[in-house]
């Protein structure tokens, strides 16, 4: 999730046992650890969850524990996740692959996705690289435990309340569903070291075209009260070219789409 640019002189990509998937981005305020309550089996419809009216924080940006009623598989494209509602800690898609499949350099666990998206992803990476933009993959599939651990530092940097509004608590990362992907310009510049990696010429190529394949920013500019997380440029889902057209079209963000 996105947050204040700053932390200068830590190293922002060395973390969770040598794992290349970068960590988001550093947070500031302190605050103790708020317990949450276990994992609800409830299942919330469309109207339990509904989202806010003009200026209002929408509910599920309440910490809690209810499990998305949308989290088999197949429900990749309307799985909803937020501050409230988590898949299960057993979630973890049976047909990962390396990003390397669609001619993004990287090994390791935190640099797979799902197979569904990897013909998309590589004609992303083709189209970007012929209008002259590089592209680099920094994060991709996360587990439930990774991202237990990567919130764990979060909190340890910048105190929990901290930590929420710029990383997603275990369950709750769209990374686990495999079809999430922070992009950055390669090399060893990180996308949140520019006041806005959206402004840079492979940040707004993105902005202006990952659609086209599938993919809409997940956190966009502004829409913290219905995400419930920080402007975050560099951070995509996959959820299929149709989809991707239909959110574009609506004007709204991910998260309130598939409130609908």
């Amino acid at each position: 999730m996105s947050f204040a640019l700053l932390a200068a002189g830590i190293v922002l990509n060395a973390f969770v046992g040598g794992s290349t998937a970068a960590p988001d981005p550093i947070p500031t305020a302190t605050a103790s650890v708020t317990p949450t309550p276990p994992l609800s089996e409830a299942t919330p419809t469309a109207a339990a969850t509904p989202t806010p009216t003009s200026g209002a924080r929408a509910s599920y940006c309440t910490v809690a524990d209810r499990l998305t009623p949308y989290r088999a598989f197949d429900d990749y494209a309307r799985t909803f996740l937020d501050w409230t509602d988590a898949l299960p800690s057993t979630y973890e898609p049976p047909d990962l692959v390396p990003v390397s499949m669609a001619g993004f350099s990287g090994e390791g666990r935190g640099n797979v996705v799902r197979a569904i998206l990897i013909d998309d992803l590589k004609a992303l990476r083709a189209a970007a690289g012929a209008a002259g933009h590089q592209l680099a993959v920094l994060s991709a599939y996360r587990s439930y435990g990774t991202q237990q651990s990567t919130f764990a530092y979060w909190v340890s940097v910048g105190g929990y309340e901290r930590a929420l509004r710029s990383s997603a608590r275990a369950g709750h990362s769209e990374h686990q569903l495999g079809t999430a992907i922070d992009f950055s310009s390669g090399g060893t510049s990180k996308p949140w070291e520019n006041d806005d990696w959206a402004t840079t010429p492979p940040g707004k190529w993105l902005i202006q075209n990952a659609w086209r394949y599938g993919f809409v920013l997940s956190y966009p500019d502004g829409t913290e009260n219905v995400t419930c997380y920080e402007y975050e440029p560099w951070h995509y889902r996959w959820i299929g070219r149709d989809k991707a057209l239909a959110v574009r079209q609506s004007g709204l963000s991910l998260r309130e789409y598939l409130a609908r």
